[in-house]
């Protein structure tokens, strides 16, 4: 059955998937320019193959890097479900994309010229926001001679630090870890995966002129902030409210839809928040809900709200209406 696992993760490095997902006792499936599908004729993975294939893994549920299998690497995140064990396997580019060539709006690289602050890179699964983020971290160490601690859990691509150097062997907590960094003068945070309990102390790291780089499954710029803010006690939400005003730099919101040409693959569509005034005082006092008509009205400041950027990708022509409306908040913005 392992030649089995490793046939399916062929399979989809050959038809360019995004993900394979595995369930012991059921067909596979595959994630294909942002839709999951069927893989034809593929049986029903046996009981215990997963784990046979997978080898000595810690507990039910967990990630790491693994491979090479079909050739590439794989991001691997396993778990317990209804059926029996499961993973969905993510193949890894061999190198960091260029930040200036991920196909995103102009107005991100402003995002290059940032010397402090909080900047979040958001999507649902597999929308390509780490890559993103991963691609940004490393064209700001090239930029620029940074201290850089790297906290993220799985190394998915290799940054390129340039003349940047890289904090290593720091013992401890996250936010332990976070504290011996800025004693060393860090000013570069990329966190990976955002964690409830972090948000605090990546906060005060942003305050304390350092920029703060992480990741976050959300939808929208709003569920991003409500996200951020939902680990957070009770006790120290207002202190969190006023920190994450003052701190955020950006929101980057983006996801992958199926391009409307045949074999076109999938589509980028993004939403950008920056922080203005405006916005910090809707953070301040609780009012996200505000935030989609602060954006859409600020396009002279950068912004981008999903749903014109949706619009624009169907009057391109590059997504269908009906794959767009999937995601479309005010489907009057079709026009």
């Amino acid at each position: 059955m392992a030649t089995e696992i490793e046939s399916l993760l062929d399979y989809v490095v050959n038809v360019g998937g995004t993900e394979l997902i595995v369930t012991e006792g059921a067909p596979s499936a595959i994630r294909l320019a942002g839709k999951v599908c069927n893989i034809p004729d593929a049986p029903a993975v046996e009981i215990g193959a997963l784990r046979e294939f997978l080898g000595s893994v810690e507990g039910d549920s967990g990630s790491f890097v693994g491979g090479p299998w079909a050739g590439v690497k794989w991001r691997v995140r396993y778990f317990r479900a209804a059926l029996g064990n499961s993973a969905v396997f993510r193949p890894l580019m061999a190198e960091c994309p260029n930040f200036a060539e991920l196909g995103a709006p102009q107005t991100l690289s402003n995002l290059l010229g940032l010397s402090s602050g909080l900047v979040v890179f958001a999507g649902p699964a597999c929308s390509g926001k780490t890559t993103s983020a991963t691609s940004y971290v490393s064209a700001l160490c090239e930029s620029k001679m940074l201290r850089a601690c790297f906290l993220n859990s799985s190394d998915e691509f290799p940054i390129r630090a340039g003349d940047s150097l890289i904090l290593a062997n720091s013992s401890g907590t996250v936010p332990d870890k976070m504290a011996q960094a800025l004693r060393c003068g860090c000013d570069l945070f990329w966190m990976g995966d955002f964690d409830g309990e972090d948000l605090l102390p990546m906060l005060r790291a942003a305050e304390s002129g350092a920029i703060v780089v992480c990741c976050i499954t959300a939808g929208n710029s709003v569920g991003a902030i409500e996200a951020l803010l939902s680990g957070v006690s009770l006790e120290n939400r207002a202190l969190a409210r006023t920190m994450l005003a003052a701190a955020l730099k950006a929101v980057v919101v983006q996801r992958l839809l199926p391009g409307a040409a045949e074999g076109a693959g999938a589509m980028p569509a993004w939403e950008i928040l920056y922080n203005t005034q405006n916005v910090a005082s809707f953070i301040r006092n609780g009012d996200h809900f505000k935030l989609p008509s602060v954006i859409a009205a600020s396009a002279s400041e950068g912004m981008l709200l999903m749903d014109d950027c949706l619009a624009e990708l169907v009057r391109g022509g590059y997504v269908s209406r009906e794959e767009a409306g999937k995601y479309v908040s005010n489907v009057a913005r079709f026009g």
